[in-house]
């Protein structure tokens, strides 16, 4: 019988286990790549909205969404907000749950928006300004007066800030500028602890504004420098309510009323699962 001899264990070549396994870990790493990029796991089915306070416009429309995006099986979350600048400032916090949110045009400059995309113009958020007194044709006959301009947050104190500040009205001026905002403001209106209020959807529920357009002795503000509002200040536009528009059987506005109104952008992060983002885009 032939003796077997010991084993011979060939070498192993590395270049040649290199070109043999370096094109396939090469195509492992840019499926992985593209898997970690690209492809996207389910959307989520709860996602959260920063609306405004409630009763207002804004959580009017955020009620809207929710019971759209139930019908397709996505539960949305509403969260109350002092505004538009509040539901910014939350939407830009990388802490914050918030998806998406309601912000007023001309607010972008005071936070960074790097990660936020809008999925659109909305609507128009028209202001009011609301006063006692004879006629005015400026808001700088304002001055001296005591005003009711929204609280902390609200797109219609930044507002009120902005154009007081472009008629001559500074905050520490003589002016008494009060955080009062919404019902609060109208009601101070209607009892005679403020002179003037600025309104807006935000800030006031609708409730609120019809009061005030009725009652005697409170006069609705007429943006007659309109135009030159909304030529200075590019995210705001002229709108005009003709003859009853408001209130047919009381003849509300008497005669052509100009008003002017940022408009409100729906804004989400700029991760949020593209299949929702169109969702609310359809919605």
């Amino acid at each position: 019988k032939r003796k077997i001899g010991p084993l011979r264990i060939q070498r192993i070549s590395w270049r040649a286990l290199a070109a043999s396994l370096g094109p396939v870990l090469l195509l492992s790493a840019v499926a992985i790549w593209i898997a970690i990029h690209f492809v996207r796991p389910a959307p989520p089915n709860t996602i959260t909205i920063a609306s405004g306070p409630e009763g207002t416009t804004l959580w009017t429309y955020a009620e809207q969404y929710r019971k759209i995006l139930a019908r397709n099986g996505v539960t949305l979350k509403i969260l109350p907000s002092e505004g538009s600048l509040d539901n910014l400032k939350r939407l830009s916090d990388p802490n914050s749950d918030v998806d998406v949110g309601f912000v007023q045009g001309g607010l972008s400059n005071l936070v960074d928006t790097g990660n936020l995309v809008s999925l659109g113009s909305m609507f128009y958020e028209p202001l009011a300004v609301f006063y006692r007194g004879a006629p005015l044709q400026r808001l700088s006959e304002l001055k001296g007066r005591r005003i009711a301009i929204g609280s902390e947050g609200s797109g219609a104190r930044i507002l009120a800030l902005t154009l007081l500040e472009a008629n001559g009205i500074e905050p520490k001026g003589t002016t008494k500028l009060l955080d009062l905002e919404g019902n609060d403001a109208a009601q101070a209106l209607l009892n005679r602890n403020v002179d003037a209020a600025f309104l807006i959807g935000d800030s006031a529920t609708p409730a609120s504004i019809r009061e005030l357009l009725h009652a005697p002795g409170i006069r609705t503000f007429d943006f007659m420098q309109g135009d030159g509002y909304v030529r200075r200040f590019r995210y705001l536009s002229k709108l005009e309510l003709p003859p009853g528009s408001l209130d047919l059987g009381r003849n509300v506005p008497l005669k052509t009323l100009t008003l002017i109104a940022p408009t409100v952008e729906l804004i989400a992060q700029r991760d949020l699962h593209p299949a929702l983002s169109d969702l609310l885009i359809e919605a």
